[in-house]
C-alpha cells in the first residue's frame, strides 16, 4: 500500500526558516505526508539556507534565480506523480508550464488573487475582488487576469482556503467540481516566549494601558490606517495604545499618518514578529482587530482564536467564516471608523461579554483543525489520475 502512494513535488516560493504563517503551513504539510509515508520533496526559493535531498533551495538574491527554479523543477518533477504548487503566480505558472509541455499534473493553493493584489496595490482599481472578476480594464490588469486564469482553469485541482476564495475561482472560471476547500489551521503552533509584563516592559507600556492589537502585512487593502485614525478618538476615552505587527509597502505612510496625527505615543510599530512568537504577543492584546478589504483566510485570525483574545473583524472575505458576529467575535464594515471605535469600546466595556466570544471561538475551532487539512489534502492528492 505504502508504495502505491503517489510522489508529490511541494513548489513553494517560501519555507522555514522563513517566517509567517504560509510557510509555516508548508513546512508543516510536507511533515505530515512523510510521516504518512508519502515521498515528499520540496522546491523553493531561499536566501541562505542550504538544500538537502528533501528540500531543494533557489537563491532567489542571484541572478536568473527564476530560470534557475524552472530548471531544478523540471528535473524534480520527472520522478513525482503530482505538483503541488502553493502560490498562483511564481511557482503556479512554472507548474502550468510544465503540464502544457509535459502533462505533468499539479494541484493549486489558492490563498490570494495576486492579479487583483497588484492592481489595488498600484491603485489602477478601486474594485472589490469578486466585482473585479467581472469587469474588463486596460490591458495591463487584462494580461494580469489572464495569465492568472489560465494557471487555474489549467489546473487538475485547485484547494481553496475558504468558501470565499472558491468563490472567487469560480469567478475566474474554473469549474466547481475542481475546487476543494480545505481551511489553514494552527494547531502546530506554540505560545511561549513572551509573558504580558515582559512586552509592557519591552515596549514602555503602562498597566492602565489597554492594549488593541492588528498583525497583517502592511498593504493598502488592510486598513491600518483606519485603526489608527479609530485609536485617535477612542483616546479621548480610554488609555488606548495599538500595537502593529508585521512590515510592508505602507509602512512609510502610516508612519506618517501617526505623526500627523500627533500619535507617536500611542501607536507601536514592532516591525515583523517571529511565528514562534505570534501566538504570545496576540495573548497580551485586549483586542485583537482584522480591519481588511479582502482577505482569503487570515492564519493570523485563527492565531488570535488561539491565543484567546477577544476578536473584532471586518465582514470581507473568509472572515465571516471564522468570525460570526456578536457570538464568538465581532463583525464591522471594512475601514468604518464609526463601527471601530463602538466595538472596540464595547469589548473593553463590556468584559462577560468579550469573555464569552472568546470561549465561543475556541469551541468552534475544530474545523480548523491540522488533521483535516493533512486528510483533506491527502485526498484531493489521491483524486489526481
Amino acid at each position: 500500500m505504502k508504495g502505491n502512494r503517489k510522489k508529490i513535488l511541494i513548489a513553494t516560493g517560501i519555507y522555514p526558516p522563513d517566517i509567517g504563517g504560509p510557510a509555516t503551513i508548508v513546512g508543516e504539510l510536507k511533515n505530515s505526508l512523510s510521516a504518512r509515508g508519502y515521498n515528499v520533496k520540496v522546491i523553493t526559493y531561499s536566501s541562505g539556507s542550504e538544500s538537502n535531498d528533501q528540500v531543494i533551495r533557489i537563491d532567489k538574491n542571484k541572478r536568473l534565480a527564476k530560470f534557475t527554479y524552472l530548471l531544478a523543477l523540471l528535473k524534480m518533477s520527472f520522478s513525482a506523480d503530482v505538483i503541488y504548487a502553493t502560490d498562483t503566480y511564481s511557482v503556479g505558472y512554472f507548474a502550468y508550464l510544465l503540464k502544457k509541455i509535459f502533462r505533468k499534473p499539479y494541484i493549486i493553493r489558492f490563498a490570494g488573487d495576486s492579479a487583483w493584489e497588484t492592481a489595488f496595490g498600484n491603485n489602477w482599481t478601486s474594485d472589490y475582488i469578486l466585482d473585479f472578476q467581472k469587469k474588463i480594464y486596460d490591458e495591463r490588469i487584462e494580461q494580469l487576469k489572464a495569465r492568472r486564469t489560465r494557471i487555474l482553469q489549467s489546473a487538475d485541482k485547485i484547494i481553496a482556503v475558504s468558501e470565499f476564495m472558491s468563490d472567487v475561482a469560480q469567478a475566474v472560471g474554473v469549474n466547481k467540481d475542481k475546487i476543494k476547500v480545505i481551511y489553514n489551521s494552527v494547531d502546530f503552533e506554540r505560545a511561549g516566549l513572551i509573558s504580558k509584563d515582559g512586552l509592557f516592559k519591552k515596549y514602555n507600556l503602562q498597566i492602565t494601558d489597554r492594549l488593541v492589537m492588528t498583525a497583517c502585512r502592511l498593504t493598502p487593502w488592510k486598513g491600518v490606517d483606519g485603526l489608527i485614525k479609530a485609536v485617535k478618538d477612542l483616546r479621548q476615552k480610554f488609555p488606548v495604545k495599538l500595537m502593529i505587527l508585521g512590515s510592508g509597502p505602507e509602512l512609510e505612510k502610516l508612519h506618517a499618518l501617526r505623526d500627523s496625527l500627533g500619535m507617536q505615543d500611542a501607536v507601536i510599530f514592532t516591525g515583523v514578529i517571529r511565528q514562534e512568537e505570534m501566538i504570545s504577543y496576540l495573548g497580551c492584546a485586549d483586542v485583537f482587530i482584522l480591519n481588511t478589504y479582502y482577505e482569503g483566510l487570515s492564519h493570523t485570525l485563527l492565531e488570535a482564536v488561539r491565543a484567546r483574545v477577544p476578536i473584532i473583524a471586518s465582514n470581507a472575505g473568509g472572515n465571516s467564516e471564522v468570525i460570526q458576529n456578536n457570538i464568538n467575535g465581532i463583525l464591522i464594515d471594512y475601514n468604518n471608523e464609526t463601527q471601530i471605535k463602538e466595538a472596540i469600546e464595547y469589548i473593553f466595556t463590556h468584559h462577560e461579554r468579550a469573555m464569552a466570544f472568546v470561549e465561543s471561538a475556541a469551541a468552534q475551532s475544530d474545523k480548523f483543525s491540522w488533521s483535516k487539512v493533512v486528510e483533506n489534502t491527502i485526498n484531493v492528492i489521491n483524486e489526481i489520475k
